[in-house]
């Protein structure tokens, strides 16, 4: 019995550190993208992405991104495509790219208001 519950344990720490050696990240392309195709994507060496992302959030969480930031960021991503998915839209608002580009002011976050 406990040999059965050791062997998922440790394919399950075995993905666990692929994933993080190899930096594996997920990263969806919606339709109309420049280069590619809209998929998901399984990328290596993905550093600077989240677990789950996609070029259009990780712009808008830069601070001043360049005019180019997401060419740049496809063409990076299409260097590095270990396997392609079918599109998914859930996945990709989970990456919330709207919430990532909207530029509120710092005086009208809830938190700035009430403390005046």
């Amino acid at each position: 019995m406990k040999l059965l519950l050791q062997i998922p344990t440790a394919i399950i720490v075995v993905l666990i550190l692929a994933t993080w050696v190899a930096s594996l990240r997920l990263v969806v392309l919606p339709p109309g993208s420049l280069k590619l195709r809209a998929m998901t994507a399984l990328v290596y060496q993905g550093h600077g992405y989240r677990l789950v992302d996609s070029p259009r959030a990780m712009c808008g969480r830069q601070a001043y991104p360049a005019k180019d930031c997401e060419e740049v960021t496809t063409n990076h991503l299409g260097k590095r495509v270990l396997l392609r998915f079918p599109y998914s839209q859930w996945l990709y608002d989970f990456t919330a790219p709207a919430a990532a580009g909207s530029s509120v002011a710092v005086e009208d976050t809830p938190l700035r208001t009430s403390i005046q």
